[in-house]
């Protein structure tokens, strides 16, 4: 896909022609972005009239651009979008909506394919242009967190050298390299021999597991044949939409490794808490980091659930610390087991608790939270005399883009909710 100024508006109509579709398109184009509520959130406090004349503006500049300009100004684009948390399906939804209001307006200038081929052209451009602004973004984030990763404690060589093997994929994606630098044979790369030797049957002693493993092993060769091929037609779309896919595949990879191999090669000690054995706030603001970035990417929500235990204090001072211990190991094992494999479970410190639930509406959010708290409170917790007081309060926020530039933000919007509950008279959830 190229810019070629013989695809140009200017060649097929006057640039007064085009101004006068522009004009027309971009007050509807607005005043349906300002209805929707989502989109609404972005343009809440812009002023629309001087934001319509400069994108109007750069509509009519654009044109008179050569090939290399025109790319370079809607990658920029996009990534002004993406570094303000609009997700790219939203962006490129009204990028298509857009061109549909163009072609709109220039039928009634009359039967001018030209024209209406123009359009479309010019459309189609601008958005592959902004989907490598979008790209470019997300290269950089994940190499950073993959170089992370590889200096992080990995006893398994094979799975490092499939960190390094992705880390040579987006080098090829940035450099429109087509000819591959890394094994396309998924059986011959270095996680490929492993997955079928004796070492990973020692860590994966459930055949359907491991087939499972070698699988999604599979497909991400699979879409990295794909990203290639796009690589060489320079369409950074499905070049986006494929790397998207091959970035998911890979978290559901090492996600079955770090749950099922031993999470004591793949995740340091140090992140545990002793007394539970669920996460420590050391790797509190990368988890939180990694949902932002891919709500960026897909527009998926998650939300952040924090509980405090009630009257810990009297359960110490009336029971003794060793019962409170007792306490706080059945509520992490609550939590264990009414939660799913991919929520990230924290102790927050003390008799705090702190949930991160991907891919989770507040709706859903409070449902399963407040289903816990029921269950807690109804539950017998063997070793302890069972006038013991068990209840819990839970507060829930449901992340927002204007949380992006602090996770902290979040973390304390739930802490407000909890103390919201507890004010009005403990074990209960508020969102």
């Amino acid at each position: 896909m190229r810019w070629e100024k013989k695809d140009t508006v200017q060649t097929t109509a006057s640039i007064p022609r085009f101004e006068r579709i522009l004009s027309s398109a971009f007050d509807k184009f607005y005043d349906v972005l300002t209805k929707n509520p989502y989109l609404g959130d972005f343009l809440k406090d812009a002023d629309l009239v001087r934001l319509k004349q400069l994108q109007r503006q750069n509509f009519i500049d654009a044109v008179s651009d050569d090939e290399e300009a025109f790319f370079a100004r809607y990658k920029r684009l996009g990534v002004k979008h993406h570094d303000d948390g609009l997700p790219y399906v939203e962006y490129r939804q009204s990028f298509s909506f857009l061109q549909t209001l163009l072609i709109e307006e220039a039928n009634t200038l009359g039967n001018d394919r030209a024209l209406r081929n123009a359009v479309y052209g010019y459309i189609e451009h601008a958005k592959n242009a902004s989907a490598a602004g979008y790209l470019e973004r997300m290269l950089e984030k994940d190499t950073n967190t993959l170089d992370r990763q590889l200096h992080q404690h990995i006893d398994i060589r094979a799975v490092k050298d499939h960190l390094h093997w992705i880390l040579h994929v987006i080098e090829d994606i940035r450099t429109l390299n087509a000819t591959p630098s890394i094994e396309f044979d998924c059986r011959k790369c270095d996680f490929g021999r492993w997955i079928v030797g004796e070492e990973a049957r020692r860590y994966f002693p459930d055949d359907a597991l491991r087939t499972t493993i070698e699988a999604t092993h599979r497909d991400i060769h699979l879409t990295t044949h794909n990203i290639y091929r796009s690589i060489l037609q320079k369409d950074y779309h499905k070049i986006f939409i494929d790397y998207i896919i091959l970035v998911r595949q890979s978290m559901y990879l090492y996600s079955e490794l770090n749950l099922n191999v031993t999470q004591q090669e793949l995740i340091e000690e140090s992140s545990k808490d002793t007394l539970t054995g669920l996460l420590n706030r050391r790797y509190l603001e990368d988890i939180i980091a990694s949902e932002i970035h891919l709500h960026t990417l897909t527009g998926d929500t998650f939300c952040v659930a924090m509980f405090d235990l009630d009257h810990f204090k009297k359960i110490n001072d009336t029971f003794g610390h060793q019962t409170g211990d007792t306490v706080i190991r059945a509520f992490a094992d609550l939590l264990r087991r009414q939660t799913r494999k991919t929520d990230k479970l924290f102790r927050y410190g003390g008799e705090e608790f702190l949930a991160v639930l991907p891919g989770t509406s507040l709706t859903e959010a409070v449902r399963l939270i407040d289903k816990m708290r029921v269950a807690f409170e109804n539950s017998c917790i063997n070793g302890i005399d069972q006038t013991v007081p068990k209840s819990v309060s839970c507060g829930i926020a449901q992340y927002s883009p204007a949380d992006k530039s602090d996770f902290r933000h979040l973390i304390a919007e739930a802490d407000r909710k909890l103390y919201r509950a507890k004010q009005l008279g403990r074990n209960r959830t508020e969102s």
